[in-house]
């Protein structure tokens, strides 16, 4: 586990150092995902425009935050933030330095993350659902452009 928690590590480094320009975007993106507003927001909007849809989002807001307690159950990983504090891979006290967000102090196992989790799930039902609307409505003026005057219905 010391190994992912250390690769982890790295990657925060680089995203605080390298892409500190987009944090806002970055937290926006964070905010808009969150797991949280699965019940409060977009199940009801996406309900009353697709069924299908919102149901999709109960399920993997159900599914998915049942694994995440699994994961988390058979893992208890560490939260990175604090698990750089109490390590002994670091020698002489040389522990990376790394920020803290609001986002970032929550309690609990860390590992895997379900904000992570519950976000990419979020995105990935609303992002197919808006590709397969839009596929739809191309194919309808695909077929509304190329009919060809006195063929006929297709």
């Amino acid at each position: 586990m010391d190994f992912l928690h250390r690769n982890g590590v790295l990657v925060i480094q680089h995203l605080q150092k390298d892409y500190r320009a987009y944090y806002n975007f970055l937290n926006f993106m964070s905010n808009v995902g969150d797991p949280r507003n699965i019940f409060s927001i977009y199940f009801p909007l996406w309900f009353q425009l697709n069924q299908t849809v919102g149901t999709k989002m109960i399920w993997v807001a159900v599914i998915g935050d049942w694994f995440n307690l699994i994961f988390k159950w058979i893992l208890f990983g560490h939260r990175p933030y604090w698990w750089v504090q109490e390590t002994q891979i670091y020698p002489n006290h040389s522990s990376p330095c790394l920020e803290q967000f609001p986002t970032t102090c929550e309690t609990g196992p860390g590992s895997p993350s379900g904000h992570a989790m519950g976000s990419s799930c979020v995105w990935y039902v609303m992002v197919t659902a808006a590709l397969s609307h839009t596929v739809s409505q191309m194919d309808k003026s695909f077929i509304t452009l190329h009919r060809r005057p006195g063929s006929g219905d297709l």
